[in-house]
């Protein structure tokens, strides 16, 4: 939709005497692009009293589309609300500059005074309709776009618009007539017209037609014709054929920054946050000054993307955007607020919200992140107010945000539109789970199961889709850490660890009240929640790292017999440490991650002091809490929440854990039983302040005023009296859940415990430690008493060589340094190594083909000393 207005006069004095013909030149002006003169005359005609306010209009207009956006937002306040005698023109101007400045509620509120001005004003009509249309207010657009198509039957945009209105509103068949209209005529963007085109071919059926058609548009080198394509494909679920098709589109552009984007939007849908990462990172390389990448990258922040990275992205965000106040601006300054808040600067970051919306009042993802911010910090009567705010503007958007906070609309059309919204395709798929859940949510708070159910079902399969989640899998780990941490395995670990009381770890199925036992140990004066940590899964990534990077084909929990009494206390140290951070005074501080309960023998382990609080719950009432929680996985993530027979086999397998570690570590985990809690908070709160072995305090009760952010799913419930509408919700779905009935009753026999394992710890360490002292028999003897336990140990072999090499045994080295190579093929500094060991035995061809393999340059070392490095 285009912004300029059309020219009532075409002459072309210089010297217009009467005022209209002054005002119409200004109007040719703006319409040439000739800004700094329309500004000059409009200016000059503004003191005017008969032609201040078109004057103020125009001027408005033409300060806006040449980016003086301060300039035209004081100029629109000056000329205020629309007036009784404003001429359609005047109201055509000062909506086509609110538009330009991306206010359109206000520039629907010109047009909608415009058009009750001239019923049959063509641009007006046409523009009123595409600003509904994008306010998500379809139905109402659709009768003024098509009266804009009656009077500008040549108008290529207008058609395409109601082409678009009329798919929304499922008229297919009528949304192909209106493409058929626009085909041919030039004022219509071509890569939303092929888009459009295609997702209308798509509703109809004919999804080979819809793909063909684009990938003609693309050999054609139509823009944005591949980027439909792929949109197009990923719309029918076809994630995989979208993925292929935007691969061979970057390698024919490798450097297309559109591309890139597209490449980091559609990693970002699969849940690969680094890899989108990575794809902004190219990008970036080619467009440094393109502000909104960066405000992209800034909002990965958080999502597995340092908070460093989001930092640095988000301070580059508003340098390019610092003279540009406007939408970009406004959305700049939202991105460096998400990442305040992800580095816990709650009040920095609601400033930075602030100035956001200061900038851009309308600016939804500043009113979205402030809302969700300010819910999180338990003022949900102002969250609310904000999201009803983005209710006016994106009346979806705001309904789902609303939703969330537990307000329900009261209009079941609205519940209807969103259906129909969820079922539009996107990147996401043929249907948007998101919406489906809040519909879930809306229908259970009206008190409908069925249509509740019917849509939290839709919703969960939806998501399956695209999950790579496989229950065999997680019960096949399950078993292997109880098999792993044996009563026996733990006992052979006495003095490891810290001794320390400072962690305390509240842990469960998630939905089962880990939240609400949280908030009440905070409350206490010397406890700190520091809400769900990833310290235990991030060092349990790092033990797997280490045996990767040292080809022992051992992972996480059989390495762990390996970690010595001496590593077990630095490693705990480093944690302690990176605890206290979060509240150097405290004498407590919670970590509340649910799934921590998988890894309470390691936790045991590292400190075998700390508390640990296990939330109980009906498992029915878990299993329907998980089902209807979105928890956006999409493509990974909380897998096992998307389907029934999931939820059970993930339920039995939680229950066997604890079992297992109630065995293990006996009387030594607090049993907290959610359902019991909500019928008397009092009394369980002293049970759990007394398992911290900390004195009672009065404020432990006020828990709901504590001064801190939840993050969870469960932000809205502990702002709100302790409340027990959640107990038996299961019965209300009770016909639906044979499924899962059918895992509960199936549990499977507890596992063998591993067998002590016959080397000491540490021995590969204690051999290099041997090695680089020079003590090369002993590192000679560890490394391989090493192989004999574990004859695929590539770093054993390989370290094996090195002391024989250094015992002046090359032929016996190589052979042990090439078998390290065939087990760890990729070892840069490996093949360096073997190359000097080639190279002193005369074999200087291989030496400089091993280099070649490596990436080094082929020149011969005279006295070749071997590497100890890894």
């Amino acid at each position: 939709m285009t912004t300029t207005l059309v020219a009532q006069d075409q002459s072309k004095g210089d010297s217009p005497r009467t005022l209209g013909q002054q005002l119409t030149a200004v109007n040719r002006m703006i319409s040439v692009g000739e800004f700094d003169r329309a500004i000059h005359l409009a200016s000059s005609l503004a003191g005017s009293p008969v032609a201040r306010r078109p004057a103020q209009a125009l001027l408005a207009l033409a300060q806006a589309m040449s980016e003086r956006r301060e300039s035209a937002s004081a100029t629109l306040d000056a000329l205020g609300d629309p007036a009784e005698g404003d001429k359609a023109e005047v109201l055509l101007a000062a909506g086509s500059a609110w538009f330009r400045l991306g206010e359109i509620v206000e520039a629907i509120r010109f047009y909608e005074a415009g058009v009750q001005q001239a019923p049959d004003h063509p641009l007006i009509n046409a523009r009123l309709g595409a600003c509904l249309l994008g306010a998500g207010r379809t139905e109402v657009a659709l009768p003024y776009l098509e009266r804009a198509v009656a009077l500008m039957p040549d108008a290529g945009g207008a058609w395409l618009n109601l082409a678009v209105a009329r798919l929304e509103t499922g008229r297919p068949e009528d949304a192909l007539a209106a493409l058929d209209k626009a085909a041919d005529l030039p004022d219509k963007e071509t890569d939303k017209y092929n888009m459009t085109r295609a997702e209308v071919l798509s509703r109809l059926g004919r999804h080979g037609e819809a793909a063909q058609n684009l990938r003609n548009a693309a050999e054609q080198g139509i823009d944005g014709a591949t980027e439909a394509l792929i949109s197009l494909l990923s719309s029918q679920g076809k994630h995989d054929d979208a993925w292929q098709t935007l691969r061979e589109a970057l390698e024919q552009s490798p450097e297309s920054p559109r591309l890139l984007d597209l490449a980091a939007e559609l990693a970002q849908f699969r849940g690969h946050f680094g890899e989108a990462d990575h794809f902004l990172g190219r990008a970036l390389q080619i467009a440094p000054d393109n502000a909104a990448l960066w405000i992209r990258r800034a909002t990965l922040a958080g999502r597995r993307i340092s908070e460093e990275s989001g930092r640095q992205a988000a301070d580059r965000a508003l340098e390019l955007t610092a003279d540009k106040p406007g939408p970009l601006r406004a959305r700049a300054l939202a991105a460096h607020a998400h990442v305040l808040i992800e580095e816990n600067r709650h009040a920095d970051g609601e400033a930075a919200y602030r100035e956001a919306i200061a900038v851009m009042p309308r600016c939804v993802p500043a009113l979205t992140g402030l809302g969700n911010l300010l819910m999180q910090l338990g003022r949900v009567s102002e969250a609310v107010a904000l999201f009803e705010e983005v209710r006016e503007i994106a009346p979806l958007q705001g309904w789902s945000q609303l939703i969330h906070a537990r307000k329900v609309p009261d209009d079941p059309k609205i519940l209807e539109q969103m259906a129909e919204a969820a079922h539009r395709p996107s990147l996401e798929g043929p249907v948007q789970s998101h919406l489906l859940f809040n519909l879930a949510s809306a229908w259970e708070r009206s008190k409908d199961y069925q249509k509740a159910w019917t849509f939290a079902t839709e919703a969960n399969a939806a998501a399956k889709d695209r999950l790579d989640y496989r229950p065999e899998v997680h019960r096949a780990r399950i078993e292997r850490e109880i098999a792993r941490f044996s009563k026996a395995f733990i006992q052979s670990r006495a003095g490891y660890g810290d001794p320390s009381h400072l962690p305390v770890f509240v842990l469960g199925m998630p939905r089962s009240g880990t939240t609400l036992v949280e908030q009440i140990l905070g409350s206490h004066s010397q406890v700190f929640g520091a809400g769900e940590l990833s310290l235990v899964p991030e060092f349990i990534q790092k033990l797997n790292a280490w045996e990767l990077k040292t080809g022992t084909r051992r992972e996480y929990p059989e390495c762990i017999d390996d970690m010595t009494e001496v590593e077990s206390k630095r490693f705990a140290s480093k944690h302690l440490a990176e605890l206290q951070a979060f509240a150097p005074a405290a004498s407590r501080i919670v970590d509340k991650l649910p799934h921590n309960f998988e890894h309470i023998g390691l936790i045991k382990l590292l400190f075998p002091n700390a508390k640990i609080l296990h939330m109980k719950r009906e498992p029915r009432d878990v299993a329907m809490s998980n089902y209807f929680t979105d928890y956006a996985a999409k493509f990974g993530g909380m897998g096992f929440a998307y389907d029934l027979t999931w939820i059970g086999e993930q339920l039995v397998d939680h229950q066997r854990l604890m079992d297992h570690w109630h065995s293990v570590f006996p009387g030594e985990i607090l049993e907290v039983d959610y359902d019991a809690l909500v019928e008397d908070v009092e009394g369980w709160a002293h049970k759990i302040i007394k398992h911290l072995g900390l004195a009672w305090e009065e404020g432990v009760l006020a828990f709901q005023e504590l001064d801190r952010a939840v993050k969870t799913a469960s932000v809205w419930q502990v702002r709100q009296p302790v409340y027990k509408t959640s107990k038996a919700k299961w019965r209300h779905y009770e016909k639906h859940l044979a499924p899962l009935e059918a895992a509960l009753a199936e549990v499977p026999p507890m596992p063998v415990p591993m067998p002590q394992g016959k080397l000491r710890p540490g021995l590969f360490l204690e051999g290099m430690d041997a090695l680089q002292s020079g003590r090369l028999e002993d590192a000679e003897a560890c490394f391989r008493d090493l192989i004999a336990a574990r004859s695929s140990h590539a770093a054993a072999h390989h370290f094996l060589g090195a002391s024989l090499y250094q015992q002046k045994k090359p032929e016996e080295a190589r052979r042990m340094m090439r078998r390290s190579l065939e087990l760890l093929p990729r070892q840069a500094q490996w093949l360096e190594n073997v190359a000097r060991v080639e190279e002193a035995l005369g074999n200087r061809e291989e030496a400089a083909r091993l280099r070649q393999r490596a990436g080094q340059p082929g020149e011969a070392v005279k006295a070749p000393t071997l590497s100890p490095a890894i």
